[in-house]
């Protein structure tokens, strides 16, 4: 059975061994020969039924889209050739089809498909035909040289597979992947120079396009949905399921699906409708464009222009000269004068060389939603970019129309556009800050340490604190777990204490990082006066004005001694895991925020987990005038980013806080960084333990469903941690329980892999939230002779347990809790992951496996992520995924936590 491609259509027909047709009897056969013969002929019939008259004319032309079934039956049978008579092998197990993207000469990409192995899959037949043209011959087989493939469902569209590969310009991949995962929407796309993250799904706006005026004065406009960077009219046209945003700055590949939600052409009629009653009757619709007559155009959009401006995005409109009407970008003039953290000034709009006072121009926006031109036309300006105007100006209440007061803080969001008229030293400030900021690179270096020497990115990390400190400016260096930010620290403490005494620097951390801290600074920076301020036996004469060295203290300790600490000036304040401030309301960020620093350096891989208040406190702590005050901040930037999806706030936060965090990620900086590779382990349950966990989950689903409808999601929220954290237990830990008298699942294989593991030679980690299963591990453990070590909150001495660990051979595996092991550690000496169960944030999940993946650890790392089937754990792993995008979107932090659930969150995990 000879299978042949062209146009698009695959067929199957059946011949002899020259390829000459034949019409072959399958009583004559046996076996799985006979079965695959019969499916043809019945298959054959059903096509000749169907289009009997071209049958009769070519009895042999073939069966046409065969399908999957026979195609896998031929081909087990073998009876299935290529069109050249080679004979077709299927290949052992399943096979995933990936969009590869690499780059070529300039901005160009080239686009190929490729198959990956799969399950049981074969990865040597996958590099034999690496360079082999990849066909699609069914919605589920692709044939490449002289084998055929099982693969994922290809959909309606699978016959397009032989047209992916493609040259295309770098700014074109964001629409051509739209397209591409649109139609197939399980494939893959490997592009080494971007990470692809899953984001939270992205509504449309409606939009309205005015395509032209004809000849008898006609209008024609269609309404359509619209997103930003994408063209006009891309979403109906292409029948668009799914987004990829392109962000080569953060270097990523954002996917997400796209919700429809309300109609553009429903929109479009209820305006047309609040209009004049019957409006409908007087235009013409035809395939989604309207038509107005020009006796109904002008006044229709001389009353409803305003409207349509707030309710749509609008291309094209340039169309509308013909009625006076004006729709148009402002440009802000600013005139400033000297200040210290505001700027007071006089604001004017500019639009095509007309000027407006600021406060004129707001007051007649506000009122009727345009501005009156000199010769009469109707000004209607983007509604985007008066709401940017809002977040950049606070206007003067007591000052006259255009006098504004704007921050330091928002120059970074101006448009390149804008004029800006200073006084010579503001604007000397302001250039020697932005302007050098992008020079750093070319800075010569002046950096050293006591022992090795800096990565060329940490040397750009130093240059880029010491700049701060040289304007008085705060900074969070956020880099990827494992770069090095301590080392980058103390070289900025060995030039600040190189030469006039510096006066006392304060570095507050955890506790279990204190020593670690006291020991690199003894390796790097031996010269520098260490004290550490901490313990029963400390005294805060200890801490004063005058000492001139580095100060090593906690948290706690701040907070238990902030009373007498408040008055002491320190000349830096830094910050370690500085989430530790996230909650503004927090004695212990109330502490911090109490402090007295001249310079303030703020360390996290995280620096945003959860939520964006968290973001406000750590400004708070770096430069306290960023943001304004807390419900300035909710109003301006948290709630339409997270309430409203508003990406133009978004990218100007981005843009806001840029010069002020830094962030590399270990793929763009350690290219010599052993490969990491992370699965998810998914962990059947027995029987008795999955009913045991059901019968808990309806039982605790129906009393949270009557406490919330009682006393609402905030006040039930002690209750919903409660019930969704004992569900997490019982699906990973059920031995807690008394009603499960076996061994889970989950510690079956986790000793079955750490014994083989221990067995080659290497050593594990091993994460989970519940201290019951660090016991039960580390038993389990103990019983098999596999020596490993245990960490906890209550652990005390971690320094040496650490020390151990990476130094010991006869310690094979380190069990811990997330939370006290995820931070801070260096534990290279492991080189396999266990995170036995997922927690709600999936940042504290890539920081526990950065303990290893990290500098110093030369072997390639493995990290398993444990997830029990069919339970709370696997929807927990759904939440992660699609619940991302919004820290992913500001510092490719992936991260989300319990406070942020919604209801339907709370019923999606507990149904």
């Amino acid at each position: 059975m000879y299978l042949e491609k062209s146009g698009g259509i695959s067929t199957l027909r059946p011949g002899d061994h020259r390829g000459r047709p034949v019409d072959p009897d399958h009583r004559r056969h046996t076996g799985s020969a006979r079965i695959a013969l019969r499916e043809y002929a019945l298959l054959m019939k059903q096509q000749q039924d169907q289009i009997a008259w071209t049958r009769q004319e070519h009895p042999h032309q073939g069966l046409q889209d065969p399908g999957p079934r026979i195609l896998q039956q031929a081909a087990q049978s073998g009876l299935l050739y290529t069109s050249q008579g080679f004979p077709l092998t299927l290949a052992r197990g399943t096979y995933h089809l990936h969009l590869s993207v690499t780059e070529t000469t300039g901005d160009a990409l080239a686009i190929h498909p490729r198959l990956v192995a799969g399950e049981e899959g074969d990865p040597d037949i996958i590099d034999r035909i690496a360079t082999t043209t990849i066909q699609s011959v069914s919605t589920n087989h692709i044939l490449a040289g002289e084998y055929i493939f099982s693969c994922d469902d290809l959909g309606s569209y699978w016959a397009e597979v032989d047209f992916l590969g493609s040259k295309i310009k770098k700014n074109d991949l964001g629409v051509f992947l739209s397209i591409t995962l649109s139609r197939f929407p399980l494939m893959r796309v490997d592009y080494d120079e971007c990470e692809t993250v899953y984001g939270k799904p992205r509504s449309l706006r409606a939009a309205l396009i005015f395509q032209e005026i004809d000849a008898h004065d006609y209008l024609h406009l269609k309404p359509v949905s619209s997103l930003d960077g994408y063209p006009p009219g891309f979403f109906e046209e292409q029948d668009i399921l799914k987004v990829v945003e392109t962000d080569y700055q953060e270097r990523q590949l954002r996917i997400a699906e796209v919700v429809y939600t309300d109609s553009p052409q429903d929109l479009f009629r209820a305006t047309l409708k609040n209009f004049k009653k019957g409006a409908e009757k007087q235009i013409y619709e035809e395939n989604g464009r309207y038509i107005l007559p020009p006796e109904f155009a002008e006044p229709f959009l001389s009353e409803c222009m305003a409207e349509l401006a707030r309710s749509f995005e609008l291309f094209h409109a340039e169309t509308l000269k013909k009625y006076r009407i004006r729709y148009a970008r402002p440009k802000l003039r600013l005139s400033l004068g000297s200040g210290l953290d505001y700027f007071e000034g006089r604001a004017a709009v500019e639009v095509d060389g007309q000027e407006f006072s600021y406060g004129h121009f707001l007051k007649a926006y506000e009122k009727s939603g345009y501005v009156k031109l000199d010769n009469g036309e109707k000004l209607f300006p983007e509604k985007r970019e008066m709401d940017r105007f809002a977040r950049i100006l606070n206007r003067i209440p007591s000052g006259e129309d255009d006098e504004v007061q704007l921050s330091f803080f928002d120059l970074a969001m101006l448009d390149i556009t804008a004029g800006v008229e200073a006084p010579a030293d503001l604007m000397t400030r302001i250039r020697s800050f932005y302007r050098n900021l992008n020079d750093l690179n070319q800075a010569p270096s002046t950096f050293s340490l006591h022992q090795g020497t800096l990565r060329e990115y940490q040397e750009y990390g130093v240059q880029w604190l010491r700049h701060l400190y040289e304007h008085r400016l705060g900074g969070c260096l956020a880099d990827d777990m494992g770069l090095g930010k301590t080392v980058q620290v103390i070289a900025l403490l060995r030039l600040l204490y190189s030469g006039d005494p510096h006066g006392p620097t304060l570095i507050v951390c955890p506790k279990s990082l204190l020593y670690n801290w006291n020991l690199e600074i003894q390796r790097f920076a031996p010269e520098l006066a260490v004290h550490i301020y901490y313990g029963p036996g400390r005294t805060t004469t200890d801490v004063s004005d005058t000492w001139n060295g580095v100060i090593l203290s906690t948290y706690s300790t701040i907070r238990n001694d902030i009373e007498t600490l408040k008055d002491v000036r320190f000349s830096t304040i830094i910050l370690d895991e500085s989430q530790a401030i996230k909650n503004t309301a927090a004695m212990t960020t109330l502490a911090v925020l109490s402090l007295q620093g001249e310079h303030r350096i703020a360390l996290s891989g995280t620096p945003v987990e959860n939520h964006l208040g968290e973001l406000y406190s750590l400004f708070r702590f770096l430069n306290p005038s960023f943001f304004g005050s807390e419900s300035h901040f909710m109003k301006t930037w948290a709630k339409p980013i997270q309430d409203k999806d508003d990406t133009d706030a978004l990218q100007d936060l981005k843009t806001r806080i840029y010069p002020y965090i830094l962030r590399r990620l270990k793929r763009d900086v350690l290219k010599d960084l052993p490969e990491k590779t992370e699965q998810t382990a998914l962990i059947e349950l027995d029987p008795n333990h999955l009913a045991t966990y059901h019968r808990r989950r309806e039982m605790l689903f129906a009393g949270l469903q009557g406490e919330i409808k009682q006393k609402g999601m905030q006040k039930s929220m002690f209750m919903i941690l409660q019930a969704l954290n004992e569900l997490r237990r019982l699906a990973s830990i059920p031995e807690a329980d008394a009603e499960y008298g076996g061994i889970s699942a989950k510690r079956e294989y986790l000793l079955e892999m750490i014994s083989e593991i221990s067995e080659t030679g290497h050593k594990s980690l091993i994460f989970t939230n519940h201290l019951t299963a660090v016991e039960l591990i580390s038993e389990d453990l103990n019983n098999r002779h596999i020596g490993n070590l245990v960490m906890t909150g209550a652990t005390s001495g971690r320094q040496e347990l650490v020390q151990r660990f990476q130094n010991d051979p006869s310690i094979a595996a380190f069990v811990m809790t997330l939370k006290t092991g995820g931070t801070g550690l260096n534990l290279t000496a492991a080189d396999y992951v266990f995170i036995v169960d997922p927690w709600w944030n999936q940042a504290a999940e890539n920081q526990a496996i950065d303990r290893t993946h990290r500098i110093g650890q030369v072997n390639p790392v493995f990290c398993y992520r444990m997830i029990a089937k069919e339970t709370i754990e696997e929807k927990i792993l759904h939440l992660q995924k699609r619940k991302s995008q919004l820290t992913s979107s500001l510092f490719s932090a992936d991260s989300e936590g319990i406070k942020s659930l919604t209801e339907n969150d709370i019923a999606y995990l507990m149904e």
